[in-house]
Formats: structure tokens, sequence, C-alpha cells
């Protein structure tokens, strides 16, 4: 299932700013409900999970205990489908150029996370059958399946930080230097993940837009500090954990439109972004 070619290298590159939250379930400070835990693990051999989950706002706490980079995709299996056949879809659509079927529906998750990294992300899940994949898993069966049970679960919690995905454009506010949890929200209608990397000295969003259209030149950006989201598909959203420096950023895309074809960022999906 992995997204594209280009996509994979890059995300070999990235060295992630993703902090974990809090360890406890319970109340926060001002009263309101924190989400439900739900810990994943991914190792090299594959991925567990636990087999349920109350619906409403989940925290995915992420562990990669392999000695490669990992992440954590939910998907909702509509229809009956299986994982299996979500992994060959995905793969179809990702490496194959193919159609994605409208029946593969991405929730968020946890991006890309180095060996021995923890990461954090709060999604919102109806009631169903899922799975939790692991995009850059080697693994036979990269994936652990779990059910989301009928109840009144908490929406998403509030955040300060917001960057919402439309086609073909990032659109962010109240980004603040340091650790903090932002609000990623896809208000289009295509499937769309988050890159964030910041601006090399001198450099410009111009520059960046030349070199990831074109992939000719120096890269205008700082691979080391960037990080990613999981994908989310069209109308939902996710809370992600990240650490910025201050500084300007380019915001970018690489998912292709369901239809197939060039990721985003090829279509112009790349967006300027300043942290304060």
């Amino acid at each position: 299932m992995r997204v594209t070619p280009a996509l994979a290298l890059l995300l070999l590159c990235v060295a992630l700013g993703f902090t974990a939250c809090g360890d406890d379930d319970g109340d926060d400070d001002d009263g309101s409900a924190r989400p439900q835990a739900f810990a994943v693990t991914a190792t090299d051999e594959g991925v567990t999970a636990p087999e349920n989950v109350q619906a409403g706002a989940v925290e995915i706490r992420f562990s990669n205990e392999g000695d490669q980079d990992h992440d954590a995709q939910v998907v909702q299996l509509t229809g009956g489908r299986t994982p299996a056949q979500v992994l060959k879809a995905g793969e179809a659509w990702g490496e194959g150029g193919g159609e994605l079927p409208e029946w593969v529906k991405f929730l968020g998750g946890v991006g890309s996370t180095p060996p021995d990294g923890a990461s954090t992300a709060v999604v919102e899940l109806p009631p169903g059958d899922y799975a939790v994949f692991d995009i850059q898993g080697e693994a036979d069966e990269p994936w652990a399946e779990f059910t989301v049970e009928d109840a009144e679960g908490e929406g998403l919690p509030e955040t300060d930080g917001r960057v919402e995905a439309i086609e073909y454009a990032f659109d962010s506010e109240e980004l603040e230097a340091g650790s903090q949890s932002l609000l990623f929200e896809n208000t289009g209608e295509e499937p769309h993940h988050l890159v964030g990397m910041p601006l090399k000295p001198g450099r410009t969003i111009e520059d960046a837009k030349a070199f990831f259209e074109t992939e000719k030149g120096e890269i205008p950006v700082e691979e080391s500090k960037a990080f990613d989201t999981a994908i989310l598909s069209g109308g939902t959203s996710a809370i992600v954990d990240v650490r910025l420096e201050p500084g300007d950023y380019a915001f970018l895309c690489f998912i292709p439109d369901r239809a197939g074809g060039p990721p985003h960022a090829a279509k112009g999906m790349i967006s300027a972004a300043t942290v304060n």
C-alpha cells in the first residue's frame, strides 16, 4: 500500500518531530474527557493492536520496535472487505497508478516514525471494522484488525493550531514553535496527507514549487527536520502532535487523486507556512 515511489524515498529521509501525549486516561485539567488510548506497535515482522475500542476520539499511541521506519495508517473496512483487499487496492493505486476505490477510507493515524521512536495522533472513529496498516512495513501481513464498538464517544478535542487541506493547497493558522497539537482537516474531496519541511535559509516557497514540480536542482528544504502525517480521506480530521522550529515551511502533499495520476505536489499542492 505504499503511496508512490517518490514518497517512499522521501519518507526514508524524514526525521519526525512527533512527541508523546499524556500517559493515562481520564480527565484533562479543564475537566474534559481525554481520548481513549489505543496502543499500536510495529516491528519488522508486523503490527499489533487491541482487538476493540469504543467509538469517538481515539488516541493512537504508536511505538516502533523495529529496525526500520514504520507508521500506523488507520483504514475503515467497509462492505466486508479484508485488509488484504485494501492492501492490494492501495498498491495498485500508489505504485501502479490505478484508481483507488471509494470503499478505501483513510482516517488518519501516525506518520513515519524512526526505530525506537514513539508517536501519537488522535483520530475520530465511527463504529465499524478497521485495520491499522504499516504502509512502510515489509511484513507479509503489515496490519492489525480491530473493531470500533457502537457508543456515544467524545469528538476530537480542541487545539490551538490548525492546518486545512483542500484541492490543491494548505491553509494554516496559529503555528507556534515548540511541541504542540495541530488539528489537520481534509475539507477537500481527494485524500491528502501533510508533509512539512523547513525552507533552507535564503530559499523561498517558489523555489520549493519549482523543485518538487520538476525534481531538478538543489533541494531547497531541510529534509532532516521534516514531519509527515497519515492520510485522511476527504471530509475527515485528525490531531497530530508535532515539534516545530521557528521559520518558514513548505507544506506538501504527495498523495495522488483517487483516479490516479501524479502526486498532488506535482499539481501545485505546495503551500507556504510560517512558524512563529
